[in-house]
């Protein structure tokens, strides 16, 4: 009996101790209205797209966009809902170019992005996933002696982590 009630008394302490913890907020990062660095430029997404003049008065414009491309998951090994995503930049020429961005989890919605990684100029994004805190890129792309123009028809994989607050690639 005295065991039993030893017993119900720790348990009791223990729930109390447990119910007055903070809860964990795993509410991801919104990507859509997130903050990126694209090759040492600055660009802030608004419902997944920025738009700025290609340059002084020019009309052509440098459009960022967010794809579908993208995964839930935790990449910093703290149990919380970090994002990989694709982001295409455009700027009035021929080229979009594809970018991997991982954006850690800060809580409320809010996320550090990581500098972004050119994957390539006129590729095809298949999927992204993020698993034992990598993230896998499936990709199409162009044999090494193809012309930009031509189609990209080879499969590739490309395996990135996070360290010290920017993507690395695995080899």
């Amino acid at each position: 009996m005295k065991r039993a009630l030893a017993a119900a008394a720790v348990l009791m302490l223990l729930v109390t101790v447990l119910a007055c913890q903070p809860p964990v907020d795993t509410t991801p990062p919104d990507v859509a209205n997130g903050t990126y660095t694209i090759e040492q430029r600055t660009v802030t997404l608004r419902d997944g797209v920025f738009e700025e003049p290609a340059g002084p008065g020019s009309a052509a414009k440098i459009t960022t966009r967010l794809l579908d491309a993208r995964d839930i998951g935790d990449l910093a090994g703290k149990g919380l809902r970090d994002a990989a995503v694709v982001l295409t930049q455009t700027g009035g020429g021929s080229g979009t170019f594809y970018y991997l961005v991982a954006v850690l989890n800060a809580g409320s919605g809010k996320g550090t992005a990581t500098p972004a990684v050119l994957l390539g100029d006129r590729i095809g994004v298949e999927g992204i996933a993020i698993a034992s805190g990598k993230i896998t890129v499936r990709l199409m792309v162009r044999g090494p002696s193809e012309p930009l123009a031509a189609s990209p028809v080879v499969r590739a994989i490309r395996i990135f982590e996070v360290k010290s607050g920017a993507l690395s690639e695995v080899k």
